[in-house]
């Protein structure tokens, strides 16, 4: 975990990347790039990856940056951590709908434990641990009746132990907050498998961010964004406890992809109509800075941040974005054609950027130190 004083040097630096005024010019400045990839080693990063963003045949989970041995997988991962027991393995969790958990040795591909999800139910990307490292998360959806529900697995096992209402439809995202409890990002979409990811509900949609007592599963409270046609997807704590959300516009346009909690409700971050334009509607992964939050602008091709107060900050360059995470006083930040990209906060720009031969997936972590 980054230190107070490396999280504030990597906020500054991104505020430093503005795009000269982005949300008050009518014409924004691109920003700064690398000029040309680098042939160094990449830093050591979990992910997911396919041989190619638009036609993948061949899914593997593993280490960047180091010489061992990929996992080979049944189709796309999507969400992956290591395991809070510190043994040097990790958990991937299937791309929606999707139907597999795998627990592997990351360091000689060694397989541990797997779940495979029966005809009742599907994966919906994310998971989520308890602090000890004894029970796993997964949101999931209940193919009987639609419901999003999370399950709760034995950690090192995978065995299934329970299930849980978590408030709503077409869950994804799940984390666990620092007061103890689950947050759930809950999109509000229902997709199944026999139509894959066709969103099936969309006059309908309800999302919100709930929370869920880990205890006992208990639905402790919901919060809706201010239009119901903002898809909740990815969630965010800051060192402070501020939590933020990053979202998909399934309607009207105008929106930012960015909502802080604030009370009791999730308020929009600052955006105007040249932001709003620049950032899309689809919004990928969040990272948590010291007092701030990253958000990936997928399709739009930009990296936007905002503070923890809500006002807009920096937008960047970083085409088809994915992934995000913090390593120290770096944020890297990956792409699905295969571009890994480490800003560097003390220079206030892009310090390496790294071109590889596969299609980099929605989610990562860095290796750890030991590594």
């Amino acid at each position: 975990m980054a230190t107070e004083r490396s999280r504030r040097r990597l906020l500054a630096g991104l505020a430093a990347l503005s795009c000269g005024g982005l949300a008050t010019r009518p014409a924004l400045a691109r920003a700064a790039a690398c000029a040309r990839a680098d042939t160094g080693a990449p830093p050591g990063l979990l992910t997911c990856w396919s041989d190619s963003p638009a036609r993948p045949t061949e899914f593997h989970a593993g280490l960047l940056g180091t010489a061992s041995p990929a996992l080979a997988l049944p189709a796309r991962g999507h969400d992956i951590a290591w395991h809070p027991s510190a043994d040097g393995s990790a958990v991937v969790a299937a791309r929606r709908p999707g139907d597999f958990l795998v627990r592997w040795h990351v360091a000689t591909g060694t397989e541990l434990a797997r779940f495979e999800a029966d005809d009742e139910s599907r994966f919906e990307g994310h998971l989520a641990f308890r602090p000890d490292g004894r029970v796993l998360y997964a949101t999931e959806t209940d193919l009987i009746t639609g419901d999003g529900r999370i399950g709760v697995f034995d950690a090192l096992s995978l065995e299934r132990l329970d299930a849980w209402p978590c408030g709503g439809i077409g869950p994804h995202a799940v984390e666990w907050m620092a007061d103890g409890r689950l947050a759930v990002a809950v999109g509000g979409i229902l997709t199944l498998p026999e139509t894959g990811r066709v969103k099936r509900n969309l006059a309908s949609m309800d999302p919100s961010l709930a929370f869920i007592d880990p205890a006992d599963g208990r639905l402790l409270s919901r919060h809706r964004p201010p239009d119901a046609f903002m898809s909740v997807r990815h969630i965010a704590q800051d060192a402070h406890g501020n939590i933020a959300v990053s979202m998909q516009n399934e309607g009207r346009a105008g929106r930012p992809l960015f909502a802080l909690l604030d009370g009791e409700r999730l308020r929009y971050g600052e955006a105007d109509a040249g932001l709003i334009e620049r950032c899309g509607d689809y919004a990928g992964d969040i990272v948590a800075l010291d007092g701030g939050f990253a958000v990936s602008c997928t399709r739009a091709g930009v990296t936007a941040a905002w503070d923890a107060k809500g006002r807009a900050g920096t937008v960047f360059d970083t085409r088809r974005v994915c992934a995000m995470t913090t390593h120290g006083d770096r944020l890297l930040v990956t792409g699905d054609a295969g571009d890994l990209w480490q800003f560097d906060a003390a220079g206030a720009r892009c310090a390496r950027h790294w071109q590889l031969p596969v299609a980099l997936d929605n989610h990562a972590n860095p290796a750890p130190a030991r590594t």
